[in-house]
């Protein structure tokens, strides 16, 4: 008797770790996208209507999450000019491009000298995305660039 009993207390206690598992993913929205992050390889390549940021970046850590339900996550860590190790941009934001197309933008974060960088923002994912990217731009001067970027 204390066998089954046993069994059939695992077999509630794995039910309700699993339903509590679905609730809270249901309740968020689907995970869209869950990725590590880039920096920018070379100069200036054009990426999804994207101006790239004009020199080689480097980056220590990146990364991106991005719910159907418009919670978007980004970090950077050590995101800096490879040739200098400084980031000389206060400013950035996160850029969500679907189907090659920027569809959507965080509001402007700071974007620390050693590159340092985070975004927690709602954004507007459309209802289709298909190949969702996420680029981390700088707000310069002379408008956005960006210098890393998910899935490269």
């Amino acid at each position: 008797m204390s066998r089954t009993l046993r069994l059939v207390l695992s077999l509630a206690a794995l039910a309700a770790l699993a339903l509590g598992s679905v609730a809270s993913t249901a309740a968020g929205g689907a995970k869209v996208l869950d990725a590590r992050m880039a920096g920018i390889p070379s100069g200036a390549p054009t990426l999804h209507g994207l101006i790239g940021g004009g020199v080689a970046w480097s980056l220590e850590e990146g990364r991106t999450m991005l719910f159907a339900d418009g919670r978007l996550h980004v970090e950077v860590e050590g995101l800096v000019v490879a040739a200098s190790g400084v980031n000389p941009i206060a400013t950035g934001r996160a850029v969500l491009t679907c189907s090659s197309v920027a569809v959507a933008s965080s509001p402007i974060v700071p974007f620390s000298r050693a590159g340092d960088a985070e975004v927690n923002a709602t954004i507007d994912v459309p209802s289709t995305c298909l190949a969702p990217a996420v680029f981390f731009v700088g707000i310069t001067g002379n408008g956005e660039r960006w210098f890393a970027v998910t899935g490269w």
